[in-house]
């Protein structure tokens, strides 16, 4: 038997010691427990400012930084969204204090309280700014200040059980800082992409050719050229005197984007990739300094500015959009191949649809494809076609010597036509492909067939997309004019023209042109577009290899985004 001695003369201070302990214990664990959920408001809130800082910024114009009230209004959508406890009913920020222009050193900063939160937004967000953390800038990555838009939350929280040792409350506060930059992400209106991977000549004007992309509502005017300006060979090797973008002409001759006027003041941009400074690039070839001083006399809708050769001055675009976009609707694949043996074109994201491929199957060799009538044996008449004629189904032109069509009126309605080669269209000719249809319809020319159209000739292509196997388009006839209009539905919706061969493709500026859609030609060298005297207007988008805009005349292109290829150049970073 153990027996136990009391020593009742330490009984008091045991008891203190004991609860002092316990005091202790307890305070340690309620400060853990409280310090947990602060670590967890950390975790949660930067979730939030993260992906409102991200959001908000895809709405800020790169060009200009300007649109910052959008982004403002979207930053605080998302915070909303992310944040859980936050009282939605709160007020947003006053945005509109974001609206005017960014000046890059003066930061502007909208909060707004709700709840146990304080949110505030911030355009733009300088170099020095606290919100950049005070880190080494790297201009590639962090971009310019008006580029940028930051999200900061703070939050209070009462503690639950701190309170014990005299802690009521803590406090957190999160920031995150976003940038936009012309780089690859969501899609907008470019009616005229340069593909030409080095050399220069990529984009120019010569004689007195013009050429002037406009704005359309809420779209300006954009250019991209995707030359690094590092390359080439002969006539087109960048070296003294010889730039990507170049105005040759002496007087009246132009390469212009528009921007949109007041009162939403939406800057256009010419974006080149040679400019980025990415290894490779040539930046002093991109373009011709000179051509960006002022000239003399008033052009009509231009700027406010004094008109220049080249307007506006091109700025940087981090990537090369390539031929990607193009070959993603229309030939969606999980890999292709080089781009002139240089340049890779990613995989598309999307599930596979490769409709150019599965239309070459269907209508490729030299037999006429299953249930298509046989123009010399069907229609009575030869591949010199001597009388005026309408038809309606599906035909095949097997006139391997070419289908001339001269003096007559020849129509087909109903379906689609396939031909071994050329389509000649002659003086006083008249060649339509579904006029006035009311269905898409497809034309395919097999070999190196052309389509061609002569003096005093007129070619009507109505909701008609047309396929060169290794042709070219031929089109600087005169008076008689040009109806082209891409499909408005379907597998080739929007697309007018898919052609790859490596040759010289021309449309003149004759009366009554009408195209609409997009011409893809990503080999052509180059592409020329003849203003033939007056002003040759467009409202279809070109992506093609390399581009001459020549003759007398001003090509005048608008964006349509409902007929168009969005092109991916702008993307949002997570930079701070």
């Amino acid at each position: 038997m153990i027996a136990l001695a009391r020593h009742d003369s330490e009984r008091g201070a045991t008891l203190i010691i004991v609860a002092a302990s316990l005091l202790m214990l307890f305070g340690a664990t309620a400060m853990a427990v409280d310090l947990s959920a602060l670590r967890m408001d950390i975790r949660a809130d930067r979730l939030a400012t993260d992906a409102a800082a991200t959001a908000g910024a895809a709405y800020i114009n790169p060009f200009a930084g300007s649109e910052a009230d959008e982004a403002c209004e979207a930053a605080w959508e998302y915070v909303l969204l992310n944040i859980g406890d936050i009282d939605t009913s709160a007020p947003p920020p006053n945005c509109g204090a974001l609206a005017s222009e960014c000046t890059p050193s003066v930061s502007r900063t909208v909060e707004r309280t709700a709840g146990p939160y304080r949110v505030a937004i911030t355009h733009p967000v300088p170099d020095g700014h606290p919100l950049m953390g005070g880190q080494t800038l790297n201009e590639e990555v962090d971009g310019a200040s008006c580029q940028r838009l930051g999200v900061e939350v703070e939050r209070l929280r009462d503690f639950a059980f701190a309170p014990v040792l005299g802690f009521e409350s803590g406090r957190t506060t999160v920031s995150s800082v976003a940038r936009i930059a012309a780089g690859v992400g969501a899609g907008e209106v470019v009616p005229l992409l340069v593909l030409e991977p080095t050399s220069c000549n990529a984009l120019y004007t010569s004689g007195k050719g013009a050429i002037t992309v406009m704005s359309y509502e809420d779209s300006p005017g954009l250019i991209v050229v995707d030359s690094d300006a590092n390359g080439g060979s002969g006539s087109n090797r960048c070296q003294s005197n010889r730039y990507a973008i170049d105005v040759k002409g002496e007087q009246n001759n132009w390469i212009r984007a528009l921007p949109v006027p007041a009162p939403r003041n939406i800057p256009s941009a010419i974006l080149s990739y040679a400019l980025s400074g990415r290894p490779g690039t040539n930046p002093a070839y991109a373009y011709d300094p000179s051509d960006v001083m002022s000239g003399t006399g008033a052009i009509a809708d231009d700027p406010p500015e004094t008109w220049f050769r080249l307007y506006p001055e091109p700025i940087p675009v981090s990537r090369r959009i390539t031929r990607a976009p193009i070959d993603w609707r229309y030939n969606c694949k999980t890999s292709y191949p080089l781009y002139l043996g240089t340049v890779p074109i990613d995989p598309c994201p999307h599930a596979t649809a490769t409709h150019i491929d599965n239309l070459v199957t269907s209508y490729t060799g030299n037999i006429a494809p299953p249930g298509f009538q046989r123009w010399t044996v069907d229609s009575g008449l030869g591949c010199n076609v001597g009388a005026d004629i309408a038809v309606t189904g599906d035909w095949y032109i097997d006139c391997p010597g070419g289908f001339i069509v001269q003096n007559v009126d020849v129509s087909f309605t109903g379906g689609d036509v396939v031909l071994e080669g050329d389509i000649d269209v002659r003086a006083e000719g008249s060649f339509s492909v579904n006029q006035g249809g009311s269905a898409d319809r497809i034309v395919y020319v097999r070999n190196n067939g052309t389509l061609e159209k002569r003096a005093q000739s007129s070619i009507h292509l109505e909701r008609t997309f047309v396929y060169l196997e290794q042709g070219r388009v031929n089109l600087v006839g005169g008076s008689g004019g040009l109806v082209w209009t891409a499909p408005v539905e379907g597998n080739f919706e929007d697309l007018a023209l898919w052609a790859e061969a490596d040759t010289t493709f021309e449309i003149g500026g004759q009366a009554g042109n009408n195209l609409t859609g997009t011409f893809f030609t990503p080999l052509s060298n180059p592409f020329a577009l003849n203003g033939q005297g007056g002003q040759f207007q467009t409202d279809a988008q070109f992506l093609t290899r390399r581009l001459e805009v020549k003759g007398q005349g001003e090509v005048r292109m608008r964006p349509d985004p409902d007929r168009q290829t969005l092109i991916p150049i702008r993307e949002v970073r997570l930079i701070r």
